[in-house]
């Protein structure tokens, strides 16, 4: 007698189970973002609190008061214009382009660049240091 191998489960039945193992996941929202390829829950910081968190770094930086760089205050954040200072900035497009940032242009000789940072984060902190170092440098 030759015994007919049988499937032990079926996918319907292994997400059935699931559906009702796993129901605290529900907890965590969500698994979609509503904020473009943010993460759940992030978004625009408020625009007060994002011009504070530049200036704060600008001054631990030394350029507070800098001829290079431009802030000024839009409806979803804050735009920066930056200059080079003489050399190229130390810049390519995708840097303007990282999660945080939205409008950024790079001029196709590196002497200017534009951004709106509409949330404080690693990227934005990142690139205002880059700037300030080669500003220094």
């Amino acid at each position: 007698m030759t015994k007919k191998r049988v499937l032990g489960r079926g996918l319907d039945d292994l997400l059935a189970q699931h559906d009702q193992d796993l129901p605290f996941l529900d907890a965590y929202g969500p698994s979609i973002g509503d904020s473009e390829g943010l993460p759940t829950g992030t978004g625009a910081d408020p625009v007060e609190q994002l011009m504070e968190a530049i200036t704060r770094l600008l001054q631990a930086e030394g350029h507070q008061n800098s001829e290079l760089i431009t802030r000024e205050a839009k409806e979803n954040g804050v735009q920066i214009i930056v200059q080079s200072g003489g050399e190229k900035l130390p810049l390519v497009p995708s840097d303007l382009g990282a999660p945080g940032f939205e409008e950024g242009i790079l001029a196709t000789d590196r002497s200017e660049a534009s951004v709106t940072i509409v949330q404080w984060g690693i990227p934005a902190r990142r690139l205002l240091e880059r700037l300030c170092e080669h500003w220094s440098g």
